[in-house]
């Protein structure tokens, strides 16, 4: 019989909904006895729950920028919570009501779905100097996604600097301008799967 998991697919939820639960989540798992010493602790939780509620705000005029950085406040909190979520699964191991009372739905009991690599993958400039936007298309029963770039020139023992989200988009940010990046997207699946897209490079504006 397979244990229980947690539902992380956030990236269907409107901007309100999203921080409706994830404040949800917060508040389930603050002083929660089952779950001590979450990781990340609930501290960073909360900031990044205020800092994407402080760029909601901002972005209601729909100004470039401003919505820029509301989605990227976004991506950040999500995966946030999909770490918390893997964090609270280690703890529960299987356990259902421990789960529960986590804040997290969830998820529904079904068969394991084979996680297959990014058919293509996209890399333009972003709005910004030094962004960069990385894109695959969705893999059918992915729980997120780990958006990594590395320097040029890409080697097999190159470093790479890795995200995670629930959406197959990423925008880098913060990329030094004239500079060459090589830049790759982590498909994850419900039961540990993961499989890399292919990697594809760019000079940074």
């Amino acid at each position: 019989m397979k244990k229980p998991r947690l539902n992380t697919g956030f990236d269907g939820l409107s901007d309100p909904n999203f921080q409706t639960t994830a404040e949800s989540i917060y508040a389930s798992m603050f002083e929660n006895k089952n779950f001590l010493t979450p990781t990340p602790a609930l501290t960073v939780i909360d900031e990044a729950i205020q800092a994407y509620s402080s760029a909601f705000i901002a972005a209601q005029q729909k100004e470039k920028n401003a919505v820029a950085i509301k989605n990227q406040m976004r991506d950040n909190l999500t995966g946030l919570l999909i770490q918390l979520a893997n964090s609270v699964m280690t703890t529960a191991n299987g356990d259902k009501t421990m789960l529960i009372s986590s804040g997290f739905e969830l998820a529904k009991e079904g068969e394991t779905t084979p996680i297959v690599k990014p058919a293509s993958i996209s890399l333009t400039d972003g709005l910004n100097a030094g962004e960069l936007v990385v894109k695959v298309p969705r893999v059918k029963g992915s729980i997120g996604y780990g958006p990594q770039y590395t320097t040029d020139p890409l080697t097999t023992g190159s470093q790479w600097t890795a995200f995670m989200t629930t959406t197959s988009k990423y925008t880098f940010t913060n990329l030094e301008p004239a500079k060459k990046y090589w830049c790759r997207v982590a498909v994850i699946g419900p039961y540990n799967q993961l499989v890399y897209s292919d990697a594809v490079s760019r000079i940074a504006q």
